[in-house]
């Protein structure tokens, strides 16, 4: 398996070559300049040393051309390249004519941008021969040659001995940036590389999150359906102890849900009644009368009028249901259950203080409560019951509109009268889908009451 340093060298090799195969390009357009500063007489260079430049140009950038069009023999292009230009230099030079000093150092430093130490040493190395071969044949066409000052051995000796120091110095340069610039970037690919791999651990691990809180998201919410599950059969089992509980249960816990999105809406606790909370709101209307499970059922669907003692009794329920709702495992974190003791607790307080089982006025009665309350009593109104036939809506909507500020806080009576025609459609619906049993289930508590008077007697 390539690592990623060497991908990295790799990928660098062939967007060099293919630098290089440009630069090979542009020396094809310096022969052409010569011939031309020739014919403008500034200065003369032989027209076959031009066309010799030109040749070897241009066979080096067609074999750098083919090869880089292959996309092969990338290496073989990098060490070619190198020696050519290192060659187009000291031709130049051979010449006799142009003087090279700086640009003997072409090849050396073009070799530096492979960041390979190994090929900056023969471009270093092939450079000096050429360089060498180029003073020698100079060394011929020498004014002081020529004129006998000194002798063509002495001159290039002593020539020599000067490019040498120069190429050591070249070599240095040139060496250490290869070296350098090589080492930098294997421990920058390097680091990138382990952070790339530390960046896929942390991505699985957070794969493995992720999946992990989904497994508990599903497993929570399977949970929370198995609690509310529970805590719609615990309200079914309290209807089998009372006529009306069963289906009041049922029919409260809409119109929480219609009363507190009018209150959000109207701009009432915008802050306190969140999508969430109303869901709350609605699970636990199920349980606001778990407490008549301890009320006797001869009180409990007593037809007519309660005695002061049986009043008494059934005022007891509010407290019995909080005793009850001290024994349900936390749900929702324990929110659901402060939210169930509250409405179960307060919905029987009134806004004036004149309610049971505490006497709470105002805010100090929940919210939860307050909004239950009015539920409570909404349905209470328009539903049949042993001792009484249902009201109309618009005559429960009076109640309501006398009740605001006594039984009701205001904002919420309004929010019932405002939802009259919403009411009137739910009331409609509940009453058509409980026809077919409700006057079957009304003969029946009626028959159980007479067993329990002959029993009684």
């Amino acid at each position: 398996m390539i690592s990623l340093d060497e991908e990295f060298f790799r990928e660098n090799v062939v967007k060099i070559n293919r630098m290089v195969e440009k630069v090979l390009f542009g020396t094809m357009f310096i022969p052409v300049v010569f011939c031309v500063l020739t014919f403008a007489g500034v200065w003369t260079i032989p027209h076959l040393d031009s066309i010799i430049l030109l040749i070897e140009s241009f066979l080096a950038f067609i074999i750098c051309f083919i090869c880089n069009r292959l996309g092969k023999f990338q290496l073989f292009i990098m060490y070619f390249s190198i020696i050519a230009s290192a060659l187009f230099v000291g031709l130049m030079g051979a010449f006799g004519v142009i003087n090279l000093y700086i640009s003997y150092a072409f090849a050396p430093m073009l070799s530096c941008l492979y960041y390979n130490k190994r090929l900056t040493k023969i471009a270093n190395i092939a450079n000096f021969i050429f360089i060498i071969g180029v003073l020698y044949i100079g060394s011929e066409h020498s004014e002081v040659v020529t004129h006998g000052v000194v002798s063509r051995q002495l001159y290039f000796i002593r020539s020599m001995i000067g490019f040498s120091i120069e190429g050591i110095f070249l070599f240095l340069i040139s060496n250490e940036i290869a070296k350098k610039s090589w080492k930098t970037l294997s421990n920058l690919v390097r680091s990138k590389q382990e952070l790339n791999f530390a960046y896929e651990q942390q991505q699985e691990k957070n794969k493995y999150i992720v999946k992990i809180n989904k497994e508990m998201e599903l497993k929570n919410k399977e949970l929370a359906e198995t609690q509310y599950k529970i805590i719609q059969f615990v309200a079914k089992c309290l209807g089998s102890h009372d006529l009306f509980t069963g289906r009041h249960v049922i029919h409260t816990q809409k119109y929480v849900e219609v009363i507190a999105k009018e209150l959000r809406d109207d701009g009432y606790y915008v802050e306190e009644l969140t999508d969430e909370n109303i869901r709350l709101f609605q699970a636990a209307a199920f349980l606001h009368d778990i407490g008549k499970i301890h009320v006797p059922e001869g009180v409990l669907n007593k037809i007519g009028k309660f005695t002061p003692a049986e009043f008494e009794i059934m005022k007891s329920h509010p407290t019995e249901g909080k005793k009850l709702l001290g024994y349900l495992p936390p749900i929702e974190g324990g929110a659901f259950n402060k939210i169930a003791v509250d409405m179960c607790y307060c919905h029987h307080e009134k806004w004036d203080g004149t309610g049971y089982p505490n006497g709470l006025a105002g805010t100090d009665i929940p919210l939860c409560a307050r909004i239950m309350a009015a539920a409570d009593v909404l349905d209470a109104l328009t539903s049949q019951r042993l001792y009484k036939d249902p009201m109309s809506v618009d005559e429960a909507i009076e109640v309501f509109r006398k009740s605001s500020g006594i039984h009701f806080e205001p904002c919420i009576a309004q929010a019932v009268i405002n939802c009259r025609p919403l009411i009137t459609l739910i009331d409609n619906d509940f009453k058509t889908a409980e026809a077919n049993t409700n006057a079957e289930e009304l003969e029946w508590w009626k028959k159980y009451h007479e067993s329990l008077k002959k029993i009684d007697a």
